[in-house]
């Protein structure tokens, strides 16, 4: 047969896998499967976790000798634990588009109605201010909400009410919302919105008010069960809060929907799964729609270095972050912080604007603009402190010095909290120091599906 005769796939000249460009891929973990000769892998990339034979192993080890053409290359490729493409350079780019685009085409704004708070829970940042947000600054804030829709050409907008306690301020919710419903509505956005209360000032009346406001989740921390929870989240003064909380959980009904996060510390661990029991006892007695997972403090808590006495309460465990309902394994890949997003913004009682809303609000030297005066379309020109702002928008990605940025579970993570990163102590998962132990969680939760 002539040359000219022959197909493109017989001209091709046989290359090895790595000629082709196959490579081990940077963000895979591995742990041997106890009482097998199986390796279990977890790619933090593209999430995968698969058991290996020693056969596969070996290929993995040899893609420089064997032929691209070797039948397990698609299945290891399917799997991402090889992959013909630098992964790093593709995370960078994702992340870096996640930082500029509306996720989901949705606008999300954090509203502090009021930064005090009925509570003085000793690791947390509110009662801060005494003052509820007045008229002007919610003209402001419907103002600035419409800019925001205008110039994302968003298609969703999601309110999150915060605080101090929300529910001290809810003349406030019931005066915006409608308002920033409307918003929406004249820009054929779909409304969805959130309250973030400490769940102690509920009544058939707020959820009324709430419905009507179109505020159909709620958020609800606890810190365990009884006298444990009390011993920080106390009222001022003083007074338990347990047993109220519990009761007022049976208020949120459908079509309500209910999230229990368990603030876990080195004190309370061990009633983590004795909580679960009394919340979702609670749910099903009253008919109400609640899931619940479980956040190590030092996820949802300020840094040492903004006046927060966190190392009391530091607990980081792997034993949390690997419960089959933990969020923290979720962050990072598909996820956007407030910090990390033009689009995701966080707006105190004083009508002044942050990239971290659960830390920072309040202090006005975290403060990058007002909503009277921000724009979106024109976002360093109108901002009161443009670096504050772009420094924020920048650790969407580590840069190449920084520790994270050759971290194989950098997918995974994301880089953790961009406010530590910035201003405190970066803190780490705790699988970071047990990957073992997290490879074995996470085949052990895939073999079970």
């Amino acid at each position: 047969m002539d040359f000219d005769d022959q197909t493109p796939e017989q001209h091709r000249i046989p290359r090895t896998a790595a000629e082709a460009g196959w490579h081990v891929s940077r963000y895979n973990v591995a742990a041997a499967i106890p009482g097998t000769a199986m390796t279990a892998i977890y790619n933090t990339y593209r999430r995968t976790c698969g058991e290996y034979t020693p056969i596969e192993l070996f290929i993995m080890s040899v893609l420089d000798e064997i032929s691209e053409d070797h039948p397990l290359i698609e299945r290891l490729a399917r799997r991402g634990v090889i992959a013909n493409y630098d992964e790093r350079e593709a995370f960078e780019m994702k992340r870096r588009l996640e930082s500029t685009t509306a996720p989901d085409d949705t606008v999300s704004i954090t509203i502090c109605p009021t930064l005090a708070c009925n509570f003085e829970c000793p690791y947390c940042f509110a009662t801060r201010g005494r003052s509820k947000m007045s008229p002007e600054i919610q003209d402001d804030i419907v103002a600035f909400t419409a800019r925001m829709i205008d110039a994302s050409h968003a298609r969703k907008l999601t309110i999150t009410w915060f605080g101090g306690e929300p529910l001290m301020a809810t003349d406030v919710i019931e005066s915006l919302s409608p308002r920033l419903i409307h918003v929406a509505e004249e820009r054929g956005c779909e409304y969805k919105a959130w309250v973030f209360t400490n769940g102690y000032l509920l009544s058939e009346q707020v959820v009324d008010l709430l419905l009507r406001c179109h505020v159909t989740n709620v958020h609800i921390p606890l810190d365990g069960v009884g006298a444990t929870n009390d011993a920080t989240r106390r009222l001022v003064g003083g007074g338990p809060t347990y047993q109220r909380i519990i009761e007022n959980l049976g208020l949120l009904k459908p079509p309500m929907r209910t999230l229990v996060r368990a603030n876990t510390h080195a004190g309370n661990v061990s009633e983590v799964d004795k909580l679960k029991q009394a919340v979702l006892a609670r749910a099903e007695e009253a008919g109400t729609n609640l899931s619940f997972y479980a956040a190590s403090l030092v996820d949802v808590s300020p840094a040492d270095e903004l006046d927060s006495p966190m190392a009391e309460y530091a607990y980081h465990g792997i034993e949390v972050a690997l419960r089959p309902e933990s969020r923290h394994v979720l962050v990072g890949k598909d996820h956007s912080c407030v910090g990390q997003n033009l689009w995701m913004v966080a707006v105190d009682d004083e009508g002044r604007l942050y990239k971290c809303g659960g830390k920072l609000c309040g202090q006005p030297k975290f403060a990058y603009g007002t909503a009277h005066d921000w724009d979106p379309a024109d976002p360093l020109a109108t901002a009161d402190n443009p670096d504050m702002l772009s420094r924020f928008l920048n650790t969407a990605m580590p840069s190449p010095g920084d520790k994270c940025y050759g971290c194989v579970w950098l997918p995974l993570c994301g880089g953790g909290c961009p406010q530590l990163r910035l201003f405190g102590k970066p803190v780490c998962p705790a699988y970071r120091d047990s990957p073992d132990e997290f490879v074995l969680a996470m085949h052990a939760r895939r073999k079970k599906q």
